[in-house]
């Protein structure tokens, strides 16, 4: 160890280099790996949780779908693959005001059956679970999150047994369930799930429920699914009406706790790798250097007695060490950006510790190993020319930056693929204006909406107009989109039973179409006087799709298609289409129909800035009624932003890891011609005495580094090319082979590595004859 100290210490920056390169390559790794351990491979907080799985329903139309109570408890007495199953309402059924605890709130309750945290081996922190007598006998009674009973109850060690008020009835809390284990991680109460309303409980036409099971011992997720696909065929030919077209598949509860994070987070880890992997190529150019410079003293070692053992000992060492003192710099510069980011989770895990000092080692051997095989190449040969030492070292390391190229070109690829892909999403016409529109979510209508609420708003000074539906466009997360869809059939039109068409209803004011500048199509607007008169309006999708050959306008659709009661609904009209799910997202199928709910997003058409109305509105709302809770109030153009989160987060990571690869090319390209010119002084000046001109001299060494650029390129495009397929998730109506994107990475890289081929090359044509000759 000494002599790999002393050895290093004479040539301080070349350590130095050499440790900041493996800095920040550990770094960033171990940075993304805390995050992807802390998300997708830490084991959840529960019992066996590998053993827990999601069953979902699914449709022609829909293919998640939450699952009626009939089927659910159909499921729990026809199956053999589980130990227990159970259920909760979905998020967007329970929302509910807290009253009575100081300022009012919007809390997210969950109706569950009684084995729920039994079945997933919660165990509440404070007091006990509700009984399955207390579900039976429909008692009023709630275990709360632990978020809700520091927030709102002061942690209070005797919670249990307090009656809380939630909108008009009090509840009886038994117990806390600790943040931790909270499940769904969403909810701020639970209650039995007997409380939900009969026609929930009875009927096959509502999808309220959302299941968890636990596996028995032994059986498989692929073994549950085909039982459970057995049970929803035999329901769908039993209940033919509502089943016919109901199909149910089961994940691991896991997988599904992480499906929207998990392509982002695993893309960006193998950017990050190949960064990594380019950090140890340029350091492998960086060590064969030295090498060739420490020819005379490895050959000196060996006629000392040194064998083949005690030289790579000797330069494995040095590798290592670096990359060891590399690594923790680089696990340091990990933790700073932590602390920088506000996150909740929790300190790194030992296998996080594990992952850097792993990949600090595998890196210290990889770019050590070059190194080793030219020592042994080269031992033996104390008087081997420097020419064919460095024609051998040169062909390493043209391997080497071919390589890097290869992978730049991949990385910064994937994120040209992105950022066009993000530019095309935002040049989508959404269907919607969101300049100057403020949105109040989901606010209670406990005052009269039209004599009340809406003119206290439209007095204010700013608001131009008010308007009220009960989803915004791209508010919806997955639970609520299907609540808000419903079956449907055309009148005159026979459809086949379980075959009938599903579209998303809104109730809405008649200045919704107003606010949002929404145009109509065809027919004419629905005003405040038709409120609940069976007319609506459909959004051009369902027009296109249904009456692509006939007038939409006098037709019916049916609604309740599965009752004795029907519902016949007149079009009226025809309007835009709005991309009511996302940028990224197909129009589907909608109406609306001019009413309003219990619960209504507000929209604000205001003069100027949005956010400056804010506190006003939340005046002027608590002004008619202090008892509203107000959840959120924000600008409309928030929800955009929020749609395409995940669009964004992984153009973020690629664009930092591409430029990140693009800089290592760049050093690996300038390092390694820098070397070639210093080992040919001699030869540049004899070419340069023989007639070679200055502009000659750049050109040759321009050329050699096209050769590296162009069989990069050549080889990333067929990386490119095999990884195509991962990237298709992450396009939308783009190629994830785009030419575009291909050639701008292409461009880049070799604008890049030509300017800094230059300089070396500049350096070339300088030299002197004389110079060339004291050389040698």
């Amino acid at each position: 160890m000494r002599s790999v100290i002393r050895s290093l210490s004479r040539r301080p920056a070349f350590a130095l280099t050499a440790i900041l390169t493996v800095a920040l390559g550990v770094g960033a790794n171990t940075a993304l790996f805390g995050v992807i351990y802390t998300v997708l491979i830490q084991p959840l907080p529960f019992r066996d949780p590998d053993k827990l799985v999601r069953i979902w329903e699914t449709h022609p139309a829909l293919p998640q779908l939450q699952v009626t109570a009939p089927d659910f408890r159909d499921w729990s007495n026809q199956n053999r693959s589980f130990d227990a199953m159970a259920a909760h309402t979905a998020s967007a059924m329970n929302r509910v005001t807290l009253l009575g605890e100081g300022q009012p709130e919007i809390v997210h309750g969950s109706m569950a059956t009684s084995n729920l945290f039994p079945a997933m081996g919660i165990q509440p922190m404070v007091g006990r679970n509700f009984s399955d007598a207390e579900e039976r006998a429909k008692q009023q009674v709630a275990v709360i999150s632990e978020n809700l009973w520091r927030r709102k109850f002061a942690a209070d060690p005797a919670i249990a047994g307090r009656q809380i008020r939630l909108d008009k009835d009090s509840f009886t809390v038994v117990g806390v369930v600790s943040q931790r284990q909270s499940f769904p991680s969403w909810a701020d109460f639970w209650m039995p799930l007997s409380l939900i309303g009969p026609d929930y409980q009875d009927h096959r036409k509502f999808h309220p429920l959302e299941v968890v099971a636990r596996l028995k011992p032994g059986v498989t997720v692929e073994q549950s699914q085909s039982e459970i696909q057995s049970i929803a065929r035999r329901l769908a030919a039993s209940y033919p009406d509502t089943n016919a077209t109901v199909g149910a598949y089961v994940v691991p509860l896991a997988r599904e706790m992480t499906r929207d994070i998990r392509p982002s987070l695993l893309l960006a880890w193998a950017a990050v790798a190949l960064v990594l992997l380019m950090a140890c190529a340029n350091l492998a150019h960086l060590f064969l250097a030295r090498m060739v410079e420490r020819r005379e003293e490895m050959a000196i070692r060996e006629a000392l007695g040194a064998g083949s053992g005690h030289l790579i000992r000797q330069v494995l060492g040095e590798s290592l060490l670096l990359a060891y003192v590399g690594g923790v710099v680089g696990v340091v510069l990990a933790l700073s950006v932590r602390q920088l980011v506000p996150s909740e989770s929790t300190a790194w895990q030992a296998p996080v510790w594990l992952y850097a000092m792993a990949i600090s080692v595998v890196a210290g051997v990889l770019f050590g190993l070059p190194a080793c095989w030219h020592v042994l190449r080269e031992r033996r040969h104390l008087t081997a020319s420097t020419r064919s030492v460095v024609g051998r070292r040169s062909r390493i390391g043209f391997a080497l930056l071919a390589g890097e190229v290869a992978v730049a070109f991949l990385v910064l690829s994937g994120a040209a693929l992105l950022a066009r892909n993000f530019a095309a999403l935002l040049a989508e016409a959404p269907g919607f204006q969101t300049e100057r529109v403020l949105e109040v979510l989901r606010l209670p209508l406990r005052a009269d909406w039209d004599t009340k609420l809406a003119p206290a708003l439209r007095r204010l000074p700013g608001v131009q107009d008010v308007a009220a539906i009960n989803s915004a466009p791209m508010s919806l997360g997955p639970s609520e989109h299907t609540r808000f869809a419903t079956r449907f059939g055309i009148e005159g039109r026979v459809f086949d039973n379980g075959s009938f068409p599903v579209a998303q209803f809104r109730l809405c004011t008649p200045e919704y179409f107003r606010v949002l500048g929404i145009p109509l199509s065809q027919g004419r607007w629905l005003t405040a006087s038709e409120a609940d008169q069976n007319r609506i309006l459909i959004n051009e999708t369902l027009a296109r799709r249904f009456f692509a050959s006939q007038d939409p306008i006098g037709q019916r659709l049916i609604l309740g298609v599965m009752d004795s009661k029907q519902n016949s609904l007149e079009i009226a009209g025809v309007v835009g289409d709005v991309r009511d799910l996302g940028l990224d997202q197909e129009v589907e199928p909608m109406f609306y129909t001019i009413s309003t709910g219990p619960v209504m997003t507000l929209l604000l058409k205001t003069e100027a800035d949005p956010v400056r109305l804010a506190s006003a509105v939340r005046v002027a709302i608590q002004a008619v009624d202090p008892e509203i809770p107000i959840s959120k109030i924000q600008p409309l153009a928030q929800n955009v932003a929020d749609s395409l989160a995940r669009r964004r987060f992984a153009l973020l990571l690629l664009g930092i890891f591409g430029a990140m690869a693009a800089l290592l090319t760049v050093a690996g390209m300038y390092g390694l011609l820098a070397y070639s010119v210093n080992a040919r002084v001699r030869e540049f000046g004899v070419r340069g005495a023989v007639g070679a001109s200055r502009r000659d001299l750049v050109t040759m060494v321009l050329r050699e580094a096209a050769m590296f650029v162009v069989t990069g390129l050549a080889a990333g495009l067929v990386l490119a090319l095999v990884f195509s397929s991962v990237m298709r998730s992450f396009v939308y109506r783009l190629s994830p082979l785009d030419p575009i994107s291909l050639a701008s990475a292409a461009g880049l890289l070799v604008l890049l590595t030509m300017i800094s081929a230059f300089m070396p090359a500049r350096r070339a044509a300088a030299v002197e004859l004389a110079t060339a000759l004291r050389s040698g």
